[in-house]
Order: C-alpha cells, then structure tokens, then sequence
C-alpha cells in the first residue's frame, strides 16, 4: 500500500509541475511533451510520466491524438466560447440559488478582497484569487456532484483566465467592481439581477478572449 501511495504522489508532483510550467508560460501552446523526453526530464519510469500526462490530456491542458505525443491545448475561439457558456450554465444558476436566500460566501469576499489589493500588481497576478472567487460560489451551494462537475473545468477555466489576463484584455479594477456588484446583488436577494449581471461579466470577457485568439490564429507568429 506504502508503494502504491508513493507512486501517485510521484505522479502528482508530476502533474503540479507540469500544471505550473504551463500556467506561467514556460509550457507555450502546441510544445510537445513525449513521453520519454518527459520521463528523462523528472528522472522517472515511462509509466510514471504516461499515468501524469493522461491526467493533463482529461482535464483539458494537453490534446492528444492516437499515436501521437501530448502537447500543451491550444485554445481557439471556439473553444473560449464552450468553456464560458459551460460556466456560465453553472454559474449563473449558482448565484441565483444564492440570492434565493441572500447567501454571500465568506470565501467569495475574501478572494475579491484580495483581487481588489491587487488593482496596481501585474493583470496576471489576479488569475488564482479569480478562480477562487468563481470556485467559492458554486461550492457555496453544498452541492459534491455540482462542484465536482465544475472541478472538471477548474484548468480550463484558469488557462482561459491566464490568456485574458496575460495580455490585459480586462482591467483589474473593472473586475473587482463586476465581483462586488454580483456580491451586493446576491446579498439583496435579486435572483435575476445576480443572474443576469454573471451571465454579463462571463459573457464580456468571452468576447474580448475569442477576438483575441483569432487575432492570434490570423497573425501566427
């Protein structure tokens, strides 16, 4: 048993690495991570690197096709699209749940908070407090099954973020205003108002990403 935990913390470690090498750009969309040259990278057995980078294929930051070496997701337009619509059908049903009876999470408060303190610091640094703000609402509603099924999207959702922000397509300040106006809409039990005003703020910076990637997509370097 000892073994077996030691191997899936191995793969874990291997998982979070290769997570963070991704979300800070050292990993740049479309870089090719064979399984041997990823085993010889951490010094571990080809099985080892295989189990962790079926891990990154099923959660969205890898793409590989059969017989083929995984490679960091490259995002599209369409792409964005899906995944915000996706949250956004989560989403908005949360906060409307919790304007059902004026429930504002602690952990939603505390992670704008900390996204308002952020408002002179570089756009890229408010991606993790983001995906907390977000996190913290629809795991507000004591639902497993719901957060988990939200989970599902949790690198998605943050590679999304990271791209939004790494190239300053929403300022700080406007999105710390928009989390503290869904904040105050939730508090005064406005179902639709809270509804509506996440739809809003998810749908903006779906737009502003989507025109970006095809900038990107037109103009390949």
């Amino acid at each position: 048993m000892s073994a077996r935990l030691g191997v899936v913390s191995v793969v874990q470690a291997i998982i979070n690495d290769l997570r963070s090498r991704i979300f800070n750009g050292e990993l740049t969309p479309g870089t090719s991570l064979g399984e041997v040259d990823v085993a010889a990278h951490y010094g571990v057995a080809r099985p080892t690197t295989k189990a962790a980078l079926e891990n990154l294929v099923a959660s969205g930051l890898l793409s590989r096709n059969a017989h083929q070496s995984a490679r960091v997701t490259v995002l599209d337009s369409t792409d964005a699209r899906d995944i915000y619509q996706t949250r956004a059908i989560i989403e908005a049903e949360a906060v409307r749940l919790l304007a059902s009876t004026g429930h504002v999470p602690q952990a939603a408060l505390e992670a704008n908070a900390e996204i308002t303190a952020l408002t002179n610091a570089s756009p890229i640094d408010i991606v993790e407090p983001d995906v907390r703000f977000h996190s913290a609402l629809v795991n507000a509603l004591k639902s497993a099954r719901t957060s988990a099924i939200y989970a599902q999207l949790s690198d998605e959702i943050r590679l999304c973020m990271t791209h939004v922000q790494d190239a300053t397509l929403l300022s700080t300040e406007d999105i710390a205003a928009e989390h503290q106006r869904l904040l105050t809409l939730i508090e005064s039990r406005d179902e639709q108002g809270a509804a509506s005003t996440l739809a809003e703020h998810l749908n903006r910076a779906s737009k502003k990403l989507e025109a970006h990637l095809d900038l990107i997509q037109s103009n390949p370097k």
